[in-house]
């Protein structure tokens, strides 16, 4: 009987690493090989899943050599390491110049921009270098397009995302500091000719979300999906809002003059800060008995019509997890060629969003609008 192909999950144990674990073993018949840095984790993960196909390894980001050993027992890499802008560029260089194709579920633009310059290396090799196959942007990419549909005119795409609680305890953190470095980056992508002027927290609003969720305060947020889709639909104009939890606004703005991607002092500062906030709340949440629900809202209008979707989810965590198990099980059936620097709406058809999260959506309504 043949081994079959082992896929590569970094950051095993993470809050998208656990859930892309688990749908891994659930779902496909390949086997696993989960790495992160912290053994004791590696172990729980291991103990969680329960199947002869997981393999763990210790692993640090920052470990080229560590990571060309695992590539060379692996056919596909999986990369959930957070803060991406901190260390995803590297890591996908590693993965593609061992010859491996690479997957993330990244929303900063600022990683883009640096993935950017690993497009050319990706095409020589003839792999795929695919970022934004998350939830947020990822799921969210696919089921605009799809409310946009066949549209060419300018149109205009509110995008809403929150959550009740991260779906696991002591999770999250690397998110969160994804975020952070987002607010600080002062650097700006060009879309459509015109330089993004969109800062993380530079325009809130209060959002009606589907029950569970209720009314939230959001704020506007600078994601991989505005790229993807402008790439799409040129006349578009488009904005994401995220909900931040008990995180004020206005601490945006010391983040950014705190310069956390400039200094590591202030990012570990930040970092401090960050965790005891993410863990205070989390706890709160649970002792509330607050589930782990969360849920998405996009709204579509042209002109004096608006179209829209609501979808509401088990966790934040495990929809993150369908697309790239989605685009691992593609490649190794033979199923996906394209190469180069990639997002979901390059690969994925936008009719496949729903499909590919049944099993992780409580409820979904596409609205007639109005």
């Amino acid at each position: 009987m043949s081994t079959p192909p082992a896929i590569l999950v970094l950051g095993a144990y993470g809050l998208a690493g656990w859930a892309i674990v688990a749908r891994l073993a659930a779902r496909t018949p390949y086997a696993i090989l989960a790495a992160g840095r912290d053994a004791a984790k590696l172990r729980a993960l291991a103990e969680a899943h329960g199947t002869d196909r997981l393999r763990t390894s210790v692993f640090s980001a920052g470990d080229s050599d560590g990571l060309r050993r695992l590539c060379g027992e692996a056919a596909f890499v999986i990369n959930a390491i957070g803060p991406y802008p901190q260390h995803g560029a590297d890591i996908a260089r590693v993965v593609l110049e061992c010859g491996l194709p690479y997957v993330d579920c990244a929303n900063e633009q600022s990683h883009y921009r640096q993935l950017e310059l690993l497009d050319g290396l990706a095409r020589e090799r003839g792999l795929p270098l695919i970022t934004a196959a998350g939830l947020i942007p990822g799921l969210s990419t696919l089921l605009i397009a799809k409310l946009l549909g066949d549209g060419d005119g300018d149109s205009e795409v509110d995008c809403y995302y929150g959550q009740r609680r991260h779906a696991y305890a002591a999770s999250g953190l690397a998110s969160i500091m994804g975020g952070v470095l987002e607010a600080a980056d002062t650097t700006r992508a060009p879309i459509g000719g015109r330089l993004m002027r969109v800062r993380l927290g530079q325009a809130t609003c209060r959002a009606s979300m589907p029950a569970p969720l209720g009314d939230l305060l959001m704020v506007e947020a600078p994601t991989i999906d505005a790229l993807a889709l402008h790439a799409r639909f040129p006349g578009l104009t488009y904005r994401t809002w995220i909900h931040l939890g008990d995180l004020p606004p206005w601490l945006l703005t010391v983040i950014r003059w705190l310069r956390p991607h400039q200094w590591a002092w202030s990012y570990r500062l930040i970092e401090r800060i960050a965790r005891k906030m993410n863990d205070d709340e989390t706890a709160r949440a649970i002792a509330a008995g607050a589930g782990p629900e969360a849920a998405l809202k996009i709204e579509v209008y042209r002109g004096d019509t608006m179209t829209d979707g609501e979808f509401v989810y088990t966790d934040g965590a495990s929809p993150t997890a369908c697309l790239p198990v989605h685009l691992a099980d593609a490649w190794l059936r033979g199923g996906l060629r394209a190469t180069g620097l990639l997002t979901p709406l390059d690969v994925v058809a936008p009719d496949d969003a729903v499909l590919l999260a049944e099993d992780v959506t409580l409820r979904f309504d596409w609205g007639s609008g109005g």
